[in-house]
């Protein structure tokens, strides 16, 4: 599991880093909350990928891709919240508030990604090649 949680946090580190950017961009224009939305869902693609991948290196199935979006519902939720929180009661700065948010929601990210993707489902499909969700 060690070794899984340090796949986890350089994934995390480079979807941070990625969903940053996604997040700084659309917050040129739109309500921090709007943008971060639109950086959690590309956040939501990108991870499945590495965690299928690399990360837990479980093979893509229907079952933990439709699953997958219930764990980001759940982190999403939180992460507003502490989001919120930050920036109306903390003063943390709108720019640095999801680095902040991220970092202190990861663990609760990892156990629930290790529990979808590491489960063991009987008679689940694997998705075929051709039929991977594309990212």
């Amino acid at each position: 599991m060690r070794t899984e949680f340090l796949r986890f946090l350089l994934t995390g580190s480079a979807n941070t880093a990625a969903s940053w950017a996604v997040y700084l961009f659309f917050n040129l224009f739109l309500p921090y909350t709007a943008a971060y939305t639109i950086s959690y869902a590309f956040g939501m693609v990108f991870t499945y990928y590495m965690n299928t991948r690399w990360v837990f290196k479980v093979p893509m199935k229907w079952s933990t891709f439709m699953q997958f979006p219930v764990i980001f519902a759940l982190r999403y939720c939180m992460d507003v919240s502490v989001l919120f929180i930050l920036v109306k009661y903390a003063g943390c700065p709108e720019t640095y508030a999801p680095l902040v948010t991220i970092g202190l929601t990861m663990p609760v990210g990892f156990l629930l990604s290790r529990l979808v993707l590491k489960r063991r489902t009987h008679g689940a499909q694997a998705l075929p090649e051709e039929n991977q969700p594309s990212v």
